[in-house]
């Protein structure tokens, strides 16, 4: 009796998939409005967060199909940022797997360049597709959220906020920082690190120059259906990383982020005039870079703070890992 008693407990103790150390796989689910799968990393010392800490995968273009890149993503979250962040805050983890230059994407999307559609940085053209798989990932991300929202209530009775932790590092800082300009509503905070130099601006125009997605805001409506909802931005707490010895930058001519048009308005207002075509940037590009998007993010707004560690590559240490931990705790809201 006490052997099949303690087998008893033993099992209800383990019966849950999300309540004690586990990485679960939650299958495309178009019903409910999402068509890629996405990973729910938790532990038993998650079971009384009420926040989800959000990354997206950063697993590049050597994958051929969705689940070669769910494979690696699952594999990423033993060392990707929202991980180690997740970790110390013991709270739940999300990582959608979204598509980058898989085979199907080169048959549907483009057969001239595979690449075009940078989902890991949530550009401009992948905002624009209208086939229904690909539509909206941003959009796609939010029903993800919501659906770990349910799971988790079911499971654990956690009420879970709407709004979510928001991180990344290097491509994933870029979708972190371009998903809370689309959806500040949804963002309770965000943290990104080895950004690139480049973050959107909220505003239409700067210097006079029409500033579209994702420099500013100038075709916002037009590309979401909504109006930028500049006083949410505002009450939304971001902090942004780049060490003053970062070369990771991926913008330039002809590259896979910039369309033509906004590599031109990059060239006018964020390099100040060093040489920017189509070969990988200088650092004192991507300084000028990163300097100009402060200049003009502060010109506008007072909620986005900023941080270049110096000697810091393209890398995190643990000074800034515990800034980017206080910042979350101290602006939660």
């Amino acid at each position: 009796m006490k052997n099949i008693f303690i087998t008893i407990l033993f099992l209800s103790l383990f019966s849950s998939n999300l309540s004690y150390g586990k990485t679960i796989v939650v299958k495309a689910n178009p019903e409910k409005g999402f068509h890629f799968p996405y990973l729910l990393k938790t532990s038993k010392k998650t079971v009384d967060a009420n926040y989800i800490v959000v990354e997206s995968n950063n697993t590049g273009g050597h994958n051929k199909s969705i689940k070669g890149m769910t494979s690696k993503a699952k594999k990423s979250l033993g060392w990707v940022l929202g991980s180690s962040i997740s970790k110390k805050l013991n709270y739940p983890m999300l990582m959608p797997v979204f598509p980058f230059a898989t085979k199907e994407i080169e048959k549907v999307l483009t057969n001239k360049n595979k690449y075009k559609y940078y989902f890991p940085q949530l550009d401009s053209d992948v905002l624009k597709i209208d086939i229904d798989k690909y539509k909206r990932i941003d959009l796609q991300l939010i029903a993800m959220i919501d659906d770990a929202r349910e799971r988790l209530l079911k499971e654990n009775n956690q009420n879970i906020n709407e709004k979510v932790i928001m991180v990344g590092f290097s491509s994933s800082s870029l979708f972190s920082a371009r998903f809370t300009f689309l959806h500040p509503d949804r963002v309770s905070v965000a943290i990104g690190g080895g950004i690139g130099g480049l973050l959107p601006v909220p505003a239409d125009k700067i210097n006079g120059i029409d500033a579209i997605y994702p420099i500013g805001t100038y075709d916002f409506e037009k590309i979401t259906g909504k109006k930028f909802d500049l006083e949410e931005f505002k009450k939304t707490p971001q902090f942004y990383y780049q060490g003053t010895k970062d070369k990771s930058n991926p913008f330039r001519r002809g590259a896979e982020d910039l369309t033509d048009e906004e590599y031109e308005i990059v060239k006018k207002l964020f390099v100040d005039g060093l040489p920017f075509e189509d070969k990988p940037v200088s650092l004192k590009v991507s300084t000028a870079m990163w300097n100009n998007s402060q200049k003009y993010i502060n010109q506008i707004v007072d909620n986005v703070k900023f941080e270049s560690p110096r000697g810091l590559g393209h890398d995190i240490n643990s000074k800034i890992m515990k800034k980017s931990v206080e910042f979350i705790k101290e602006n939660l809201n």
